[in-house]
Parts: C-alpha cells; structure tokens; sequence
C-alpha cells in the first residue's frame, strides 16, 4: 500500500463552500497556528496560507475538516511551490523544537525581518499544544503540505491579538486576502461530496453554476471543462465504505 496519495487534498464542510473553490479557486486566509515560547507556553500567531492533506484515499474519510473535498494533481502542487510541513516533538529538549522556539522568540521580538521566522509557517507541533489527555490530536497523520506567503504587504503575520481583530465574529467567514490559488479543470483528480449532495454538485457543474474554473477569470469554462470535472466526482459514503 502506498503510504502516501497522489493527490494534495483540501477539505471544506459544505457544498457552497466546495462549489466556491472550483469557480474561484483557493481563498488565501490567516490561519491560527500554536507554535512553542521560550517561557514553555504556548503562541498563538496568524499565519497566511492554503492548506492540503498528502494522504492515502484509506484514510481520507477519517479527517477532521468536513466531508467535502478537492484533490489536485501532484503536479499542480509542485509548480505552486507547496510544501510539506515540519513536524517537531512536543518536547523542547528536542533539537528541532528549539529552532521553533527560537524562531517564535525572532516574531515576537521583530515581525520585520521574517526570513528568521518563516519557518514557522512551515512547521507544526507532533500532537496540539492546547489539548486535554482525552482529546489529544496527532496532527502528523494529516501529512499536511501548505502554501504560505511572505510576511509583507498585506500578508504581513499577526500576533494573537492581531488575529482575532481580523477573524472577527466566529458565527462569520473569514475575510480572504490576497490573490486566490488558481488551477484549471485539468488539475483536478477528485471531487469529493456528501452522497445527498450529489446531484446538486452536478447541476452545478453542468447547467452553468460558474463562468470559469479555479479562479482563472480570463478563460470561459467550457463543456470539456465541465465534463472533466463531472468525471471527477466522487461520494465520502463510497469512499467510506470501501476503504
């Protein structure tokens, strides 16, 4: 069995949301991440970003983020720069952990000279920080892979104080900034949807529900486009129950 997927995943829980993705492609957002102090608490830092699973299809349906999902191409990844996250142990005896710690120390001190921090944006303790014995999370087996953008212009990273002005009222979505992800019809290998949602997403797909795909706004979707993507389309039950 492979141990890894040929495809990066990125999970959403509902259809709008999914349905959003393929006509405007990923939205860049700030993402609360906890990373290691010196003073062995935990930081919280807002960290702009759009993230995918590199996970075998066996363990897809157990993830965390909805039963909604798109996969893309491998290829596709590696010609956005994506790239795989670090995982550190949570013990800050260990030598990778004091190069977080160090780096959270470097935001905390200066966010302006990024280059000694960035690494934070690619990396990401073993287990949450922030969690009780029962309900301890190993966040290594999302295999996660990210796209994180520089800290300057307007996605200059914010502190924990910074990020809660931006995410404002929970009950709303997040603001996105930046400039989508983009990808073309080509680019997808699997369109994952909840079964009673099925037939929505391919009327969607097929009666003119978007005007593009993936964010490219100056290419008209067409009905090779279209057929493509139908052709991509898959259920979480039928993935569920056969794997």
């Amino acid at each position: 069995m492979k141990v890894y997927s040929n495809s990066f995943f990125h999970f959403t829980n509902n259809l709008e949301h999914l349905q959003e993705i393929i006509h405007t492609g990923f939205n860049v957002y700030f993402c609360k991440e906890e990373v290691y102090s010196s003073e062995r608490s935990v930081v919280h830092i807002g960290i702009p970003m759009v993230s995918f699973c590199d996970t075998p299809l066996l363990y897809l349906t157990q993830n965390s983020y909805g039963k909604y999902c798109i996969g893309m191409k491998r290829k596709w990844a590696v010609e956005h720069q994506l790239q795989p996250v670090l995982y550190y142990p949570n013990n800050q005896e260990c030598q990778s952990t004091k190069m977080i710690v160090s780096a959270t120390e470097d935001f905390l001190r200066d966010k302006k000279d990024s280059d000694k921090y960035r690494i934070l944006g690619y990396s990401k303790p073993l287990y949450k920080i922030e969690c009780d014995k029962e309900t301890t999370r190993d966040n290594y087996v999302e295999r996660e892979w990210r796209k994180v953008y520089a800290s300057r212009n307007q996605f200059v990273w914010l502190t924990e104080t910074e990020y809660d002005l931006y995410r404002g009222d929970k009950n709303h979505p997040k603001t996105p900034i930046g400039v989508p992800l983009k990808f073309s019809a080509n680019d997808v290998d699997i369109i994952i949807v909840q079964e009673k949602d099925v037939l929505r997403l391919i009327d969607y797909i097929m009666r003119g529900g978007f005007t593009y795909v993936g964010g490219k706004e100056n290419t008209t979707v067409n009905n090779r486009d279209r057929e493509l993507l139908l052709s991509k389309v898959a259920t979480f039950e039928s993935l569920a129950n056969n794997m």
